[in-house]
């Protein structure tokens, strides 16, 4: 990936997200991760983490780090995106407190959501 640079914001709302689902505070959150509160703070201010950090946050979200990396457009225009519908269905898969009937129940929706979305648009 070509000219890749972290996704500051795009990490920060899927900590949130996940930290939201589970009913933790940020601190609680930099414990699970074993981050500082310190550098939370700071990366929802925008500025980056460090290596260590970014990995220890994926690992906690159960994502891939490509899911936070962007890339400009090469000349010939090639970019490689992870289409939304198979990073939210991959972030299901890894959720271990939900039932493989929840979870299912959860992925159908996100994909009619989808689909209508597209049909409106």
């Amino acid at each position: 990936m070509a000219n890749a640079k972290l996704d500051v914001g795009a990490l920060v709302a899927a900590l949130d997200s996940k930290r939201r689902a589970k009913s933790f505070s940020w601190r609680q959150l930099g414990i699970k991760a074993g981050v500082s509160q310190s550098t939370l703070t700071r990366m929802q201010q925008g500025k980056r983490p460090d290596v260590d950090t970014f990995a220890s946050l994926i690992r906690w979200l159960g994502m891939p780090a490509e899911r936070f990396l962007k890339s400009g457009k090469t000349k010939g225009g090639d970019e490689s995106e992870l289409h939304p519908v198979a990073l939210l269905s991959a972030q299901l898969r890894a959720e271990k407190e939900m039932s493989p009937k929840a979870r299912e129940a959860v992925e159908e929706l996100i994909q009619a959501a989808y689909k209508l979305g597209k049909e409106i648009k």
